[in-house]
């Protein structure tokens, strides 16, 4: 795409050139100029929620050098990663996907904690928050505890140094622990959930512009 865009740009300074004519030598000129560009990506991991209890935890892991190819968007944008300004987690989100066949169904002090590796020590990333689940619906924006948000800050970068210059990346296994109540407690709960995370690349790119 930016091949194509740069050959319509010649293209027009060419044009304007013979439309001037003879009598007229000066023609427009053609600068490069640098502008910011914003690419972004996603991932998304599922929770099943079932049991005759109230309490319940489900921990799972995802490989998010996996699920989110930062080079990829790179090479998509048009970016070069020597021009990145900085990679970040932009924002998580979360949706019901198979609702809850009980109608009163509430998730209570819900906590979605991360950790980096295969079985790490937690931080948390989303804090009590409170859920009606007996239907589907749209992502909401989740509420974040920075020091969950650091961990995947701090795998981002790293990512983003090994597209730059090889630099090992370590682990990259993001595992999730969820817990909460379910209310009403008498029936079981059997509902699934979706967490969505957002990542933000902001680079420069260079552009030919007539003036």
């Amino acid at each position: 795409m930016r091949t194509s865009r740069l050959w319509q740009l010649g293209a027009l300074a060419v044009v304007a050139v013979l439309a001037m004519g003879s009598g007229c030598p000066i023609a427009p000129s053609i600068k490069d100029r640098e502008v910011e560009l914003a690419a972004g990506g996603s991932t998304t991991v599922q929770f099943h929620a079932y049991g005759s209890i109230n309490v319940f935890s489900k921990d799972t892991t995802i490989d998010l050098a996996n699920d989110i190819d930062l080079a990829q968007i790179l090479d998509d944008a048009g970016i070069d990663a020597s021009n990145i300004k900085h990679v970040s987690l932009a924002g998580v989100s979360y949706r019901v996907v198979v609702p809850d066949p009980t109608a009163a169904r509430q998730i209570v002090n819900g906590n979605v904690k991360i950790g980096r590796g295969v079985n790490p020590a937690v931080t948390p990333l989303i804090t009590n928050f409170t859920e009606t689940v007996n239907s589907v619906t749209s992502y909401k924006t989740a509420p974040l505890d920075p020091a969950g948000v650091a961990i995947l800050n701090g795998l981002l970068n790293d990512m983003l140094n090994n597209v730059k210059s090889g630099t090992p990346v370590g682990s990259t296994t993001i595992s999730y622990s969820l817990s909460g109540q379910s209310q009403p407690s008498d029936v079981t709960t059997d509902f699934v959930w979706e967490i969505k995370l957002d990542i933000s690349v902001v680079g420069t790119i260079k552009v030919k512009v007539i003036g």
